[in-house]
């Protein structure tokens, strides 16, 4: 029997030039960059020096000359406003604004904060600036603090800036288990009166509504994670994530556009989304496929440069043409133990992952963790401190998070072959067989890992799908030369499976880690071979 091997296009993004994937700093809530451009790190001592002073206390109003003022007291998730003051006695260049998110925090526990001087007018007592609101469960408060007799005293407060009630936050779609079959998962603030409807018709003459018993919620806590800063509540780290809703839209027609809403009912429903479905007839199948995102949304400063301008061109592509599926194989938010990072992130993909499939890797990011999970096995079933061999440079790059946030917040089809979850599991698009593993996981010979990476390779029936690419976050091959330890680790990788993707003929493997791009020739235990007799691996982080 003749196949046919129909193409595939793969668009590969990468988020910023040649840099090591190290230690990454994390946005601060407001996404505030210094006088240099660089980003300021919630993590940095800067962040809490305003905690050197105590606080005259939140409900002292004496020391209240002036006034804050919101452009908008209701707000929904990606809101733009204008904070702006005025009235403000005796000014000074050391006085701050703070944001509270719920506003009873106490003045220590501020969501970020952001200094009056990056008004040109603040000498005067007034001044304004622009900030991006994401519904968050919570509403936010803004308040002028000045320097006082050795305190911070309040000089003004805003009124409460309110959230829209029952928002479904974070839209996101992933292919199901089964062909005819879309998973849908938001965020929101209730478990209660949930629904999806869907149709083929964009003005939804003839819906169907996804069935209650298709559609579930959970919520993850501080103390399922692994340490801190993952398991410590305050406004920066671990907040309540709110229920992440699953709907399983099933029995769906193959090869169609469908349109969908959902939310809660009796609320605003979000009405944006639209997919098309599986299935059908051989064609071109057409990709984007990445790693290492983030949400820095300043364009050009070096942590961080492309998540704004990564997140415009996957909205253009997805809502503007035919992509089957975005492949992101690991370090999706850098939330590493701060939950608003994932809140923002959520938001961010969202605009793509509405119309189209979102299918996720773990990295390092998400999962590599220093202190045991609460009862000695993590979310992925892995027991201790998970896969530490002496050779490897796995270390605390979660924060403590290990897999928690990634697992509640996607589902990805792991029935085939009995795969874990987010972790590692394969799924099919037309003539493409996409296997996803875990580079954080044990993948030497007789690991739970390596046998099901061999029973999927093997299973794979080459006629159906002539397509066999392979991804996990860590590179088997890269050019870096800066990172002797992450050489080592790719040295290991080929020496533990590459024999498999080599004997089950897989034609491409995808990898990020590295912030680049990177394509090998077809390569088998580092030297190129004949095309079409090797796998090709590339790198694009």
């Amino acid at each position: 029997m003749s196949v046919v091997l129909h193409s595939v296009a793969l668009i590969v993004l990468t988020l910023c030039p040649c840099l090591h994937a190290g230690k990454h700093s994390v946005p601060t809530f407001l996404h505030r960059v210094g006088e240099s451009g660089d980003l300021q790190d919630v993590n940095h001592p800067s962040f809490k020096a305003h905690l050197q002073h105590a606080f005259a206390g939140k409900d002292v109003t004496s020391s209240i000359s002036g006034s804050i003022h919101v452009s908008s007291y209701m707000v929904s998730s990606g809101d733009d406003v204008v904070v702006s003051w005025e009235g403000v006695a005796e000014p000074s260049a050391g006085d701050w604004i703070g944001i509270y998110c719920p506003p009873q925090s106490e003045e220590n526990d501020y969501l970020d904060f952001m200094p009056v001087n990056v008004s040109s007018s603040w000498a005067k007592g007034s001044g304004s600036f622009p900030a991006k609101l994401f519904n968050m469960r919570d509403s936010y408060q803004f308040r002028y603090y000045q320097l006082r007799k050795g305190q911070h005293a309040a000089a003004a407060i805003s009124k409460v800036v309110e959230v829209q009630p029952h928002e479904p936050t974070g839209g996101r779609l992933s292919l199901g288990d089964e062909q005819d079959t879309m998973v849908l998962m938001w965020t929101t603030d209730s478990k209660d009166d949930l629904i999806v409807e869907y149709c083929t018709k964009l003005d939804f003459p003839q819906f169907k509504v996804v069935p209650a018993d298709q559609i579930s919620t959970a919520k993850y806590s501080a103390d399922q994670m692994c340490g801190p800063p993952a398991t410590t509540v305050s406004a920066t780290t671990y907040r309540d994530p709110g229920f992440q809703v699953t709907a399983n839209m099933r029995n769906l027609s193959l090869e169609t556009v469908y349109f969908y809403r959902y939310g809660t009912k009796g609320y605003p429903l979000k009405t944006t989304g639209q997919f098309r479905t599986r299935g059908g007839e051989p064609r071109t199948s057409r990709f984007l496929a990445f790693a290492d995102f983030g949400v820095h949304y300043r364009p050009y400063v070096w942590q961080q440069p492309g998540a704004p301008m990564i997140g415009e061109i996957l909205a253009n592509v997805t809502q503007k043409s035919s992509v089957d599926a975005i492949i992101h194989f690991g370090d999706l938010s850098y939330g590493v133990g701060h939950g608003y990072i994932w809140d923002q992130w959520n938001w961010l993909v969202s605009q793509s992952a509405m119309y189209t499939p979102y299918m996720i890797g773990v990295g390092n990011h998400e999962y590599d963790h220093a202190v045991a999970a609460p009862g000695g096995v993590d979310i992925s079933g892995t027991k201790g401190l998970g896969f530490r061999p002496s050779w490897a440079n796995f270390h605390n790059d979660a924060m403590g998070e290990c897999g928690v946030p990634t697992f509640y917040r996607f589902k990805m089809p792991s029935k085939h072959c009995d795969g874990n979850s987010v972790f590692w599991y394969s799924f099919e698009v037309n003539n493409v067989r996409f296997v996803m593993m875990s580079s954080e996981h044990d993948y030497s010979p007789g690991s739970i890992q390596y046998k099901w990476l061999e029973q999927v390779l093997a299973s794979t029936d080459r006629t159906a799908f002539p397509w066999l690419i392979v991804s996990l976050h860590r590179p088997m091959y890269s050019n870096e030369s800066d990172s002797e330890s992450d050489n080592i680790v790719a040295n290991h990788e080929r020496e533990l499976f590459e024999g498999l993707i080599v004997q089950y003929k897989v034609n491409l493997m995808f990898s990020g880690h590295y912030h680049s791009y990177m394509r090998s020739c077809p390569v088998v235990n580092g030297k190129c071979q004949r095309a079409g007799t090797a796998p090709v691996h590339i790198v694009v982080g």
